[in-house]
């Protein structure tokens, strides 16, 4: 799982869409995990938080999501 990088989710329950994940500034950090249908998160955004790092864990587990992560900007 990368923080602050765009991620295509490759597999599970939101297979096709851009996921990014930030940190907020929380203590201890929470996570606020953004999808979208598209890289640049202009079309079908929606969020989900996670109140820590497990949690966040478990989010992606749950979702059984395969994701490749790219640097914001770069295909």
């Amino acid at each position: 799982m990368e923080i602050n990088k765009v991620g295509f989710i490759r597999t599970g329950d939101e297979a096709g869409k851009y996921v990014r994940v930030e940190e907020l500034p929380d203590s201890p950090p929470s996570y606020l995990i953004l999808l979208a249908h598209d890289r640049e998160f202009k079309n079908g955004c929606g969020d989900y938080w996670a109140e820590d790092y497990p949690s966040l864990e478990g989010f992606f587990s749950e979702g059984n999501w395969a994701v490749g992560w790219h640097e914001a900007g770069n295909s």
